[in-house]
């Protein structure tokens, strides 16, 4: 019985050592890459869909039950015609939360970047889908609209929420 609580504890622990900085979903037809220090936090790679959230260190969120994040998601669909309803599901999803509000900004084709509530605090969140076979992928990065937060750090972790989407394979 004494080995049982350590069995347990590898056998959660492997679920997201994945390696090194990579990470796979849907049996590894779905590879990406996310930077250093991005912690995963919560990963689900059975089943349909599929998700891995990572955590983002912002330190104006110290003390607040904001957080940043960088989700991965995937989804198996029966056909790639299935695509554009599968993206229109989740754009609709979104547009359904709290204080939702489009960001017309320019953004490039294939990114729905918007506003919600999260208690009292706005959030920033840009979503990518794309088409890996008949697997739709989406990458959320989100972050809390904080005063605290440095420009260094959103430019930062901008820089790492394309570099995830530009990674996925």
């Amino acid at each position: 019985m004494k080995w049982f609580p350590l069995t347990l504890l590898l056998a959660t622990g492997s679920a997201f050592a994945q390696t090194g900085n990579g990470y796979n979903l849907n049996d590894g037809k779905i590879g990406f890459s996310v930077p250093e220090g991005w912690s995963a936090i919560m990963e689900k790679s059975d089943g349909n869909p599929q998700a891995i959230i990572f955590h983002v260190v912002d330190p104006a969120t110290a003390g607040t039950d904001d957080t940043a994040s960088v989700t991965v998601k995937t989804r198996q669909l029966k056909s790639t015609a299935d695509f554009a309803d599968a993206t229109q599901n989740e754009m609709m999803l979104s547009k359904a939360q709290t204080g939702y509000e489009a960001v017309l900004d320019g953004s490039t084709s294939g990114v729905h970047h918007y506003h919600v509530l999260r208690g009292k605090t706005r959030y920033d969140i840009r979503d990518r889908f794309t088409l890996i076979g008949t697997i739709a992928v989406q990458v959320r990065c989100q972050r809390p609209l904080l005063d605290a937060t440095t420009r260094d750090w959103i430019s930062r972790f901008d820089s790492g929420c394309d570099s995830v989407a530009a990674s996925v394979r």
